[in-house]
Parts: C-alpha cells; structure tokens; sequence
C-alpha cells in the first residue's frame, strides 16, 4: 500500500513538474512578444516625437518674432518692476 501513495506522489510531483516548465515556456514567449511590440511602438512614436519637437519649435520662434514686432509697435517699455519707497530715498545704516 505504501509503494502505490509513493507512487502517486511521484507522479504528481512528475505532472507538478512539467506544469512548471510549461509555464516558464510560455512565460519567455510572452515576454519576447512583449519586447518586440514594445519596440514596434517606439519605431512607430518616434517620427511623431519628432513632429511635436518640430512644431514647438516653430511655435517658440513664431511667438518670439510675434513679441519682437510687438515691441517694435510698442516703443521703449517702463520698468517691469516699480520702484519701492525705500529705493527712492537715500540708504541710511544706523
């Protein structure tokens, strides 16, 4: 009787076994169709990366000649910054 519960316990360890190794096949598998789409994503992204870079960039220029010709329409500016009352007066340190 003793010999058949070994038995069994060996056969299950044996299917317990190649579940395993079943499960780490289909694991790498997954994994390497994971990288490959990862990289078919970052392929297809880049080219739009690069148009939003471009369009930034074209708007950054646009908005600097658009500030330019503003101060050119708008003449000589004040101080962005008025002055305090304690910048008006002489400093005295005592």
């Amino acid at each position: 009787m003793s010999d058949v519960f070994l038995g069994v316990i060996a056969l299950a360890v044996l299917v317990m076994a190649a579940i395993q190794v079943a499960v780490v096949i289909v694991a790498l598998r997954l994994a390497r169709r994971v990288d490959r789409f990862a990289d078919r994503v970052e392929q297809d992204i880049r080219p739009i990366v690069a148009s939003l870079q471009a369009l930034t960039a074209d708007a950054a220029r646009a908005t600097s000649v658009f500030r330019a010709i503003l101060a050119i329409f708008r003449g000589p500016q004040k101080n962005a910054r008025p002055e305090s009352p304690d910048e008006e007066g002489p400093l005295f340190i005592g």
